[in-house]
């Protein structure tokens, strides 16, 4: 479907006046655009193609977690997220023959994907942002919202990326060949990691913690800080029910105490770390997200500007930062001496 044709079914569906859309090079499981219409006004949109299996993963996704941003937002339980449009019929995506679209107010500001490290401040403004995530935990019941599970099926597509990287031919395209140039000096580590969380894993489905509502994903690309000094969450597609642990990984480096004072001081009570977890996501985190990037270099008909993003991503979120997370582990076993 080309452009026009589309921005006219997005103009019929959801009562605007839209004109254009700008892509955005962001995002590993949908396309990302601004929408632009008449007087300036904008909107963000998720477009999500039916040819793409990750993207048709996403949609069912889609089904649980957009109704609970709507909910959470204007409950006012919890407004710190772009919260999504309905249709003029009520519905929450757009669905359309070869793809479908989610619809979000467009919050201006800027993401801290560029502020590592985050200042002393920040990290307690995350920290307390979690917490809070965390406390809507009673109004789930109801949501759809998936249940952790602690899934490693990506595990084979990941071997198999390997493989097909191993046995890449000369005349393959330049993205995968970089691909290659960073993945294979890693393949032995790769492959004893992917071993590894499967042994954790099994220790926690045998004994498995309790659940509360986790973002899922709290990076600093997901992350906005508004023009009024607000800190708004973006994304909430990994959002789930499961440890608490999931939302705290990503700060188990030597923040981790900060994080954790604005964390406890919102929630009213003291944390105390279950480090099987935290080696299990954050591992898998790192995994999870090279096997989705792998993919899409090796098997999807992507942009230029994805493929450049897929390539930066896996070079400078993921690789590199394998070998940290042991470190990063003992200051949270530190913590709870």
């Amino acid at each position: 479907m080309d452009e026009g044709a589309f921005v006219h079914h997005l103009n019929e569906a959801y009562g605007i006046a839209a004109r254009r859309l700008i892509f955005i090079p962001y995002g590993d499981s949908a396309y990302s655009y601004r929408v632009e219409g008449e007087n300036g006004t904008r909107s963000y949109l998720k477009l999500f193609d039916h040819s793409n299996d990750s993207h048709r993963q996403s949609i069912l996704r889609c089904r649980r977690y957009v109704p609970f941003m709507w909910e959470l937002h204007q409950t006012g339980r919890f407004m710190e997220l772009p919260c999504p449009f309905r249709t003029l019929s009520g519905a929450f995506l757009l669905s359309l023959p070869d793809c479908t679209a989610v619809l979000f107010q467009f919050i201006e500001g800027d993401t801290l994907a560029e502020a590592y490290p985050f200042s002393k401040h920040n990290l307690e403004r995350v920290g307390r942002l979690a917490a809070r995530i965390r406390k809507s935990t009673p109004f789930t019941t109801t949501s759809g919202l998936a249940v952790e599970t602690y899934d490693v099926s990506f595990s084979e597509h990941l071997i198999q990326c390997l493989e097909q990287l191993e046995h890449l031919q000369p005349g393959a395209n330049p993205a995968s060949q970089l691909l290659r140039e960073l993945v294979i000096p890693q393949q032995t580590r790769i492959t004893e990691l992917l071993h590894q969380i499967t042994g954790v894993r099994e220790r926690l489905v045998l004994d498995p913690a309790p659940n509360v509502l986790c973002h899922g994903d709290l990076w600093g690309g997901n992350l906005m800080e508004t023009a009024d000094g607000r800190l708004v969450v973006l994304d909430w597609e990994a959002a789930m029910l499961a440890p608490p642990e999931l939302d705290i990984v990503g700060y188990i480096g030597d923040g981790l105490g900060h994080f954790l004072k604005g964390y406890e001081q919102e929630l009213g009570q003291q944390m105390e770390l279950n480090p099987d977890l935290l080696r299990y996501y954050a591992y898998r985190h790192h995994l999870r997200n090279l096997t989705h990037w792998c993919m899409n270099i090796l098997q999807r008909d992507l942009e230029p500007d994805q493929l450049d993003n897929d390539l930066e991503m896996v070079r400078h979120h993921c690789l590199n930062r394998l070998d940290t997370v042991e470190a990063s582990l003992r200051n949270a076993a530190d913590r709870n001496i």
